[in-house]
């Protein structure tokens, strides 16, 4: 027989009473996907292929979201937004007092500010939990999984030389072709074919996975091209780092290689099993790598432009293969994360005197309420270690400090990790503090330094402040200033490179759901004994959604100004879905673009982008093969999506 517990019904009442309030009184995210997708992707030390990558992931997890009340750690931390702190205060509060009823209750763990509880509503939905797993039928895979096929031509208005010259194999025009399959994110699979501009017609790059979780023992298995990551992606992050902005380790495991980018991924097989607190993961392959030889006896360098145009590059296709083998166990349980990761790897010729890397590391987490401390030391022909430590202080305020010593004999061929360059020759200190309320979000970082076999120094300091005045309006104001002492040539001594990037960015949402997005943005580079470099952009979109939402239309266009390429300026353009677009500007000029997106019920939609860039301060655009003899170009966009 029960006995009537007093505390804890007023407690069920205080909560039932707080969703329900929470439930009616919460707005929704005003802003639309597109421009959420563009906030998510907009750090500038993110590269191209990150943001590709991103995008892809993101794409993915926005249209498969995740049950809050199931996700894992590991699932949770694919959004870079979070930090290992915030996933578990999630993970905290669903353990203390069940399963969340609406997302509202995202307000409750503590550790969520108002801008990121409205990016997670993007990707994830409160429902109920199972109470057992749901057993894999092949018949309900089949019926109930969800495909969708990609496609995507570019046809440019223009020849560049090496087309014409008949350097290049093939014509102007790149496309692409996707196909995916889906079942609740259990059970993936997929293909992908890609051609760029002035490849052989045909199909250059192909690309195939299959992945499997949640199996029984078998936690995750991929088959095929897939990305590995393990700690904080000192000895092992295929992916990409996440710059500076976001500091957490990122997502841990195997993950299928879903995109089109032709490098960053393993090409074998992976294995985690365990159902509980400990797993093992273990991964073989073989995968095939463009590379530059010295002499056919060295490895110069690695191509990973994925390009083969020309005859020169044809001949640097997959000339190579790397053996990788790696086993990783890992802990995790209640805010504690234990793991060891040993690696070997064996090129064909040797690369930096070396054909044989291996290596060993070790990382290490504890996420309580108000605290976060963890990192990871490596061994790979030299030492290597991260540390950070991430406080939650009163009146929203959150602190993070973090270290990190890179040897110069550190060597490890897939470490991305928080870094200036590479994890490699390098030591510095980070410290960063933000404040989050309803209408402002600031933050603030200050990194310090050094390469250690040069003596060269440097510091980077960004700040950003976001503002929402009114329901319609945001404001977001960026500003960053970083001195990096380099060679120079006209005094023969380290002296400091001095730029500074500012970006203001207004956007506005009309009543009748059209919106408007300006940007001002400026850059400066000053060098000893070099001309002071300047850049300016204005920037403006205007988009609007037509016969019931299923026209989407928008219009951009942007000036810019700047003295040379040392003072370009980055402008985010709408784009296709899966290529997310930051246009680098430099000289005088003018960018005009135009998208437009047609949806054919809830099965097809069509996508159309018309762009064109003119300059006015010169008769051709770039040089050699790639040089266009016109100081204008202009590109048209096809894209179909076929969900079924």
């Amino acid at each position: 027989m029960h006995t009537f517990d007093a505390n804890h019904f007023e407690y069920t009442m205080k909560r039932t009473l707080l969703i329900l309030s929470l439930f009616l009184s919460t707005p929704l995210f005003s802003q639309d996907w597109d421009t959420t997708l563009e906030f998510l992707l907009s750090d500038e030390d993110l590269s191209d292929q990150a943001r590709e990558e991103l995008s892809f992931l993101y794409e993915s997890l926005h249209d498969s979201p995740m049950n809050i009340n199931t996700a894992t750690p590991d699932e949770l931390s694919q959004l870079a937004f979070l930090s290992d702190l915030q996933i578990e205060n999630i993970q905290a509060y669903v353990y203390m007092h069940g399963p969340m009823q609406t997302l509202g209750e995202l307000q409750l763990t503590g550790g969520l500010d108002f801008s990121t509880r409205q990016l997670l509503k993007h990707f994830v939905y409160a429902g109920p939990v199972p109470q057992d797993e749901e057993r894999i039928d092949l018949s309900k895979v089949i019926s109930d999984g969800r495909q969708e096929v990609t496609g995507h031509l570019d046809i440019p208005f223009y020849r560049r030389d090496g087309i014409i010259n008949g350097k290049y194999a093939g014509g102007r025009l790149s496309h692409n072709l996707r196909w995916s399959f889906n079942w609740k994110n259990r059970i993936r699979f997929g293909l992908a074919l890609d051609k760029d501009a002035g490849e052989a017609w045909g199909h250059d790059f192909h690309s195939s996975y299959l992945y499997c979780k949640d199996m029984g023992f078998v936690s995750v298995l991929a088959v095929g091209n897939f990305k590995a990551s393990f700690g904080w992606g000192l000895l092992m992050n295929s992916g990409f780092s996440l710059g500076k902005s976001m500091t957490q380790s990122g997502s841990h495991g195997l993950k299928p290689h879903s995109s089109t980018s032709e490098s960053g991924y393993f090409t074998g097989v992976g294995v985690t099993l365990g159902r509980g607190h400990v797993k093992y993961t273990f991964m073989g392959a073989l995968t095939p790598l463009d590379a530059t030889l010295k002499g056919d006896s060295v490895i110069g360098s690695f191509k990973q432009d994925g390009l083969h145009r020309t005859e020169l590059e044809r001949s640097k296709k997959h000339n190579i293969s790397l053996k990788t083998g790696v086993f990783n166990v890992r802990y995790h349980s209640r805010g504690v994360t234990l793991g060891v990761t040993a690696l070997a790897e064996k090129l064909p010729l040797p690369y930096k005197d070396r054909d044989v890397y291996a290596g060993v590391a070790a990382d290490w987490s504890l996420s309580r309420a108000c605290f976060s401390i963890g990192g990871e030391t490596s061994w790979s022909g030299g030492p290597a270690t991260l540390n950070s430590l991430l406080l939650r202080l009163p009146a929203g305020h959150e602190l993070n400090v973090v270290y990190r010593y890179y040897s110069p004999e550190y060597a490890a061929l897939h470490a991305s990790a928080f870094s200036e360059r590479k994890v490699n020759d390098e030591t510095g200190l980070m410290v960063s503090l933000s404040r989050s309320s309803r209408k402002l979000k600031a933050n603030c970082y200050a990194d310090f330094f050094r390469y250690i076999e040069s003596g060269a120094d440097g510091m980077d300091l960004k700040g950003q402040l976001e503002w929402q005045p009114g329901k319609h309006d945001a404001l977001i104001l960026t500003a960053r200033y970083k001195a990096k002492q380099k060679d120079c040539k006209y005094t023969g001594a380290l002296e400091y490179c001095l730029t500074t990037r500012c970006r203001l960015k207004w956007t506005h949402d009309f009543s009748d759901g059209s919106g408007l997005q300006t940007l001002l943005a400026y850059s400066r580079y000053d060098m000893v004994a070099e001309p002071i470099s300047n850049g300016w952009a204005l920037a403006s979109s205007y988009d609007r959604a037509f016969m019931g939402g299923r026209l989407d239309g928008s219009v951009s266009a942007s000036v810019f100004l700047t003295d040379s390429y040392d003072s370009s300026v980055s402008v985010y353009e709408k784009g296709m879905r899966y290529s997310f677009n930051f246009m680098t500007m430099y000289g005088h000029g003018v960018r005009l673009s135009t998208v437009w997106k047609y949806s054919l019920g809830s099965h097809l939609n069509l996508s159309l982008k018309f762009g064109s860039t003119i300059y006015t301060d010169r008769d051709e655009i770039s040089s050699g093969q790639q040089r266009i003899d016109s100081c204008h170009k202009e590109d048209l966009s096809l894209q179909f999506i076929w969900k079924y």
